[in-house]
């Protein structure tokens, strides 16, 4: 198991105990999360070896990598996901537009099929490779491994994605500064990840389905994901909610709470985070960076 010394945001070496969540996914063990005490950062510690996380992916249930159909809540997902789809390209298509869309952490490759066939000049990385496969044989579109980010010639895109990936990635700050050096001047940077703070983050606690022990290394707040790009160089431009994540996340919150999705538990909880989200507390956002 790998040991965090220094908290990536602020570089404090005090933490305190948070949570203790089970993976429900694929190991069924426990994983603790820890907060800093300098600046409140929240993240999984320790987790597993860089070497040994892809291992916690290989599992149909995780339908980024699978797009498995098996289960109602797989169903649910992938329809929710060709309304998302819509929206997220109507948000980056006027900066993708111009010097291409890089998606990281493509998956699948849902979103990166739906802009190729909006005639957008598209980009993948995915570091698994059970999922490029998937994404070459079903879509015709080649995608890259990680480090490609290393590669690539500095400002190459105008738009770059990390559709919930960002809490994913063992470096954050290395990462940050990859997404630096490609993003064009002009371009956005669109970044989605869970929020802790929500609503049914709250009502659910250990039981969350968006801390998704180990394969989600960090748990971001609004305030600590701002503090971490700004460090960067980064500036937030706008924040946005996605709406459909506190249903979705809710009905796994529930399975694994009390063993079933409890539907209309679920969706009950997904209301009552959105109603009281105001501007920073949904389940999940998305923020725009600029350089």
């Amino acid at each position: 198991m790998f040991k965090i010394s220094h908290c990536p945001v602020c570089s404090g070496a005090e933490f305190k105990g948070y949570l203790t969540c089970k993976d429900y996914t694929v190991s069924q063990k426990e994983f603790e999360i820890v907060q800093c005490k300098s600046c409140d950062f929240v993240f999984t510690d320790p987790r597993p070896e860089n070497t040994d996380l892809g291992e916690y992916y290989k599992s149909d249930a995780y339908i980024s990598h699978s797009d498995s159909s098996a289960g109602i809540v797989n169903k649910l997902y992938k329809i929710a996901r060709s309304f998302t789809l819509k929206s997220k390209y109507a948000l980056v298509k006027s900066f993708a537009e111009q010097k291409g869309l890089l998606d990281i952490g493509c998956g699948t490759g849902a979103f990166l099929n739906y802009c190729a066939h909006k005639d957008l000049v598209v980009d993948g990385v995915e570091p698994d490779e059970d999922a490029r496969k998937f994404v070459q044989n079903n879509h015709g579109i080649l995608v890259h491994e990680e480090d490609q980010l290393k590669k690539w010639e500095a400002q190459k895109f105008s738009a770059i994605t990390m559709w919930h990936v960002l809490e994913h990635v063992p470096d954050l700050n290395e990462r940050i500064q990859e997404l630096k050096n490609l993003l064009d001047n002009n371009g956005r940077l669109f970044v989605a990840v869970p929020n802790y703070t929500s609503g049914d983050a709250n009502r659910y606690g250990k039981y969350w389905a968006a801390y998704d022990v180990p394969r989600h290394l960090w748990h971001f707040s609004p305030k600590s994901i701002r503090t971490l790009f700004n460090k960067h160089g980064f500036v937030l431009e706008r924040t946005l909610p996605m709406k459909l994540d506190s249903f979705y996340v809710s009905m796994l919150s529930e399975k694994y709470k009390n063993g079933s999705p409890r539907f209309l538990s679920a969706v009950w909880s997904g209301l009552k985070s959105n109603l009281a989200a105001g501007d920073d507390k949904w389940s999940s956002q998305i923020y725009v960076f600029k350089k």
